[in-house]
């Protein structure tokens, strides 16, 4: 078994795990199931005094819940341990509001559940209010590290800014998203980019500080579960309960709790085919 242990000799919810011998997952009612997440990215996961919150968390507990006795235990990973964690057996899902990409499907499998796009957070009252990818030409923007924003900075930088004889942009990287939005108050960067859920609820926490300058949704992307390729057991756990919360309706209500989006079909397929 990779990572499981009997709900008997579950000591904590942080507790660490030693790295798996094996591949291959055998999730089963009554066992521990190790999640990798990196627990700084509200509103979709962060630690509140130790205690594990957020959306992901909520829709992993329905999913439990529905399982009958299997125990989510979140491993707090930062995010460019996150794959490698995975590949290597240290936890058997990875659930950190991951963008879907074909990069990341071509190492491990990934179940989708929501849908988000981007925003861009500046200081409050800052004469520069950038609304739109372009805005960004020539800018210094902070992005986290290992995340699908650093791509598409450097995508809409070389195929949007330089090939339109704009200026670069310049990119810095920061470990986690709170990281990021410090050097926004700090003034190393002129912007943070970042998931529009993600800069919603930093507003929500510096309201007096920072604010929301984009004015158009760009970049909508969907978030998925990771499970290791060939992890039919663990795949299907996960899928059967993200559906049977599809047809109760509690997966978009704790969605529409945060604003966030359910995907339609048509983006399921648009992204995973």
């Amino acid at each position: 078994m990779s990572f499981l242990v009997t709900a008997g000799v579950f000591m904590s919810l942080m507790a660490y795990q030693p790295y798996a011998t094996s591949a291959q997952s055998d999730v089963a009612a009554g066992q521990v199931l190790n999640i990798g997440s990196d627990m700084t990215f509200p509103p979709y996961e962060y630690l509140d005094n130790g205690t594990p919150k957020g959306v992901d968390v909520q829709i992993m507990e329905k999913i439990a819940e529905l399982n009958g006795t299997l125990k989510p235990n979140w491993i707090d990973t930062r995010w460019v341990n996150l794959i490698p964690g995975l590949k290597s057996g240290k936890f058997d899902v990875l659930y950190s509001s991951m963008y879907i990409t074909k990069e990341r499907m071509a190492q491990i499998d990934m179940i989708p559940y929501l849908k988000t796009d981007i925003s861009l957070l500046v200081l409050k009252g800052s004469q520069y209010q950038p609304k739109d990818p372009m805005d960004l030409c020539g800018r210094t923007v902070g992005a986290m590290k290992g995340t699908a924003f650093v791509a598409q900075i450097q995508s809409i930088s070389k195929d949007r800014c330089e090939a339109g004889g704009e200026k670069p942009i310049l990119i810095r990287e920061f470990e986690t998203s709170p990281q990021t939005t410090q050097a926004v108050l700090a003034h190393a960067v002129e912007v943070q980019y970042d998931d529009a859920a993600v800069m919603k609820a930093a507003l929500k926490s510096l309201p007096k500080r920072v604010e929301i300058s984009s004015t158009e949704s760009f970049f909508p992307v969907l978030s998925g579960i990771g499970v290791r390729k060939g992890d039919k057991k663990t795949h299907d756990l996960i899928s059967s309960g993200l559906e049977k919360m599809k047809q109760s309706g509690d997966l978009k209500r704790i969605l529409n709790e945060y604003g966030i989006q359910e995907p339609s079909p048509e983006d399921i397929s648009r992204v995973m085919n």
